[in-house]
């Protein structure tokens, strides 16, 4: 394909059983509405979408009965993000290295303006692992199809920017690096004992041991850059959302708070 090649990281994906409760939480911790609804009945599920300077964080909540998101917070107890989702120049080559790994495809779509390759969270552990191709979507602030035609004008910056980085929990951080990196085509570095960094074009992942061998797997923390960590935590413990020192808790994920 024409054009730069990249791989980025673009959105996150958090489960829950009442969109509604969790689509409040958070419009109200960021200080942002929602910019995208949607049905998507091929999954029996319905979504609410947040738009964060060209990043997104996504809700799924069920619409049906025995769903993958209740499968999966039944498996889970609730803790860990649903999906992490990562766009890029050309979802062939992704496919073509989940193919070598011998990971299967979960779910693929291809249309003119935009592809889709779901990997097997079987395999790839921790979270389900998503990439797409948009047409028009070079630019962070291109077009994105899954926020729908008109997003862009529910961008604001004034409180909070954009996801920066995801912390995948792990008992084996090398061994998980090591199998999403050539998915990725991207080197995995050591940043300390038990911690290893996939850098992306845009954002990066982190794994990380997990305290005790026998802790779930799960995609743990995500960074979220904002204009006061202090006004988000306060906005945070108004939706009744549980914090900590620099972060708040939403949807099995902990968001992990910095300032520009």
């Amino acid at each position: 394909m024409n054009g730069p090649s990249f791989v980025r990281l673009r959105q996150i994906c958090l489960a829950s059983l009442d969109l509604k409760a969790a689509e409040d939480a958070l419009a109200h911790t960021l200080n942002l509405p929602p910019c995208h609804r949607s049905a998507l009945d091929h999954f029996g599920l319905e979504n609410s979408m947040f738009a964060l300077n060209g990043t997104f964080i996504e809700i799924v909540a069920p619409t049906a009965a025995d769903t993958a998101v209740h499968r999966f917070l039944n498996r889970t107890g609730g803790r860990g993000g649903y999906m992490a989702i990562f766009d890029c120049d050309d979802i062939t080559p992704r496919q073509q290295a989940a193919n070598a790994l011998g990971i299967p495809t979960a779910f693929e779509r291809r249309t003119p303006t935009a592809d889709l390759l779901q990997l097997n969270p079987k395999a790839t552990g921790a979270t389900m692992l998503e990439f797409d191709r948009h047409e028009g979507g070079t630019d962070l602030l291109g077009r994105y199809e899954w926020a729908g035609g008109d997003w862009h004008p529910f961008v604001s910056t004034d409180h909070t920017d954009r996801l920066q980085s995801i912390t995948i929990l792990t008992p084996d951080p090398a061994a998980r690096a090591g199998l999403w990196s050539p998915l990725f085509g991207k080197p995995a570095d050591d940043d300390g004992p038990d911690r290893i960094n996939l850098m992306l074009d845009h954002g990066h992942i982190t794994f990380q041991k997990g305290e005790t061998d026998t802790e779930t797997e799960r995609l743990d923390r995500a960074t979220l850059t904002v204009t006061s960590i202090r006004d988000t935590l306060n906005r945070a413990q108004e939706a009744n959302l549980p914090t900590e020192d620099t972060a708040f808790h939403c949807g099995g994920v902990t968001f992990e708070l910095t300032e520009p």
